[in-house]
């Protein structure tokens, strides 16, 4: 268990994920999933770089209503992303969630190095060359 993640902003963060991805009755809620409890331990384990930024979010929208907080965080792009990535990413590493949307997870895969050549000669890049360089900045 995160220690920098204290009971209080677990509260919040599952509260605020139940309005993300509120279940029904095939797919169970962000909180139900854990969210908030063992997987988001599992995505800070992953990403250790997003807990800094994320309990200084859940401190900020901690006294606002679940309702109020998602609103601010809409307001704010990189919140916005930061949540998403920690609810959604821990909710699809719930077993039970990945085997209802027939997600395995990351499996291993031979890389034929030359499968480029099929891709170019398709075209499925020609859009992407077109577009131009675009990006958006990282934090």
């Amino acid at each position: 268990m995160s220690s920098a993640v204290t009971p209080q902003l677990r509260a919040t963060l599952a509260s605020v994920a139940d309005l993300m991805v509120p279940g029904d009755g095939e797919m169970p809620a962000a909180s139900v999933a854990g969210v908030a409890e063992n997987l988001l331990d599992d995505v800070l384990r992953a990403r250790p770089d997003l807990q800094v930024p994320l309990v200084a979010l859940l401190q900020r929208i901690a006294p606002l209503s679940p309702d109020g907080a998602l609103a601010a965080v809409r307001d704010d792009r990189a919140a916005e992303d930061l949540l998403a990535l920690v609810v959604v990413g821990g909710y699809m590493m719930h077993p039970a969630v990945g085997a209802a949307v027939h997600y395995p997870g990351q499996q291993p895969q031979q890389v034929n190095p030359f499968d480029i050549n099929d891709v170019i000669d398709e075209g499925l890049l020609d859009p992407v060359v077109e577009r131009g360089s675009i990006y958006r900045p990282t934090p």
